[in-house]
């Protein structure tokens, strides 16, 4: 859903979204709860919160020249906001403040993402004969090998907090036995380029490692860093500008020209999590924040 007042100069996003509940609740997920000084509920701190902040603070001012987004599919692939960008939907926009959960710091740089599977084929067969058979599953297990030695080798890459890929071997699959040659092997990595980093050229490195595979980029996220953090003091005053250990869709904003930052409600320790909640302190201090990007101040 785009929404828009005015000419608008300025989009605040949410993503809608959420990862599956999964086991682990003492309640149940879909019920929001309120306990304390929190609020208890899927999505609450990742990142649903700040959706009913902006929501609240719509109650409170009068919209000029602004956009809101509440966008479908961050934690699903991230398939919406590339879509509203290329459609010319945000033509116009020049800053922007995507929401994730920053516990109300301003996000100014984050990590980019590349996720790739590598697939090797075989005949199969008895084990007996595996000096004479293809072997799909070694040669996955070769590829992670390397794939972890191009990792070692870049440790010291970047600066710090963003030193180093973050390459993780995520899974290694076959259809093989102790004493079956497999016929299919399926590894699936990713690795986190540092921002200022070239994420295609990484895909070509890790390509070029698995040359003798079948390969699928699955995601190829660039990083984030915001072009000019000076124009949000107008909402943000002083609040503390932090760098971000995780991936957003503040990197595609920020790819089409956008001036952008990232900020809300939530702390990044309680997404994803069972029980996850949001402090109600924080969403006042997001409610605020949003209420004056709403009235065009950053227009």
């Amino acid at each position: 859903m785009l929404a828009s007042w005015g000419q608008p100069k300025t989009v605040l996003n949410v993503h809608i979204d959420t990862v599956p509940s999964g086991a682990g609740w003492t309640g149940d997920p879909l019920t929001l709860r309120h306990e304390g000084d929190r609020v208890v509920g899927l999505g609450t701190s990742d990142i649903k919160g700040a959706a009913a902040c902006i929501l609240g603070a719509l109650e409170a001012v009068t919209p000029k020249d602004v956009a809101i987004l509440f966008s479908g599919d961050e934690e699903h692939g991230s398939e919406v906001m590339p879509a509203v960008i290329a459609d010319g939907r945000l033509t116009g926009i020049e800053t922007a403040i995507v929401c994730e959960p920053t516990s109300c710091h301003v996000g100014r740089t984050h990590r980019g993402m590349l996720a790739i599977s590598a697939e090797f084929q075989g005949v199969g067969g008895h084990s007996s004969l595996a000096d004479v058979t293809a072997r799909p599953l070694l040669e996955a297990a070769r590829l992670a090998a390397k794939v972890g030695d191009y990792a070692d080798a870049n440790l010291d890459f970047g600066v710090d907090p963003f030193k180093g890929l973050c390459v993780n071997i995520g899974e290694i699959e076959s259809d093989g036995a102790y004493n079956v040659i497999p016929t299919l092997a399926k590894l699936w990595l990713s690795l986190r380029p540092p921002p200022g980093d070239n994420v295609r050229q990484r895909e070509a490195d890790i390509y070029a490692l698995a040359k003798d595979a079948t390969l699928d980029t699955i995601v190829a996220f660039e990083p984030f860093a915001t072009k000019d953090i000076s124009v949000f003091s107008k909402v943000f005053g002083d609040t503390e500008i932090v760098d971000l250990p995780y991936w957003t869709e503040a990197a595609m904003t920020s790819e089409a020209g956008i001036n952008t930052v990232v900020y809300g409600p939530g702390n990044l320790e309680q997404a994803h999590k069972p029980n996850e909640y949001v402090e109600i302190a924080q969403l006042e201090t997001a409610a605020r924040r949003y209420a004056v990007a709403l009235q065009g101040v950053l227009s």
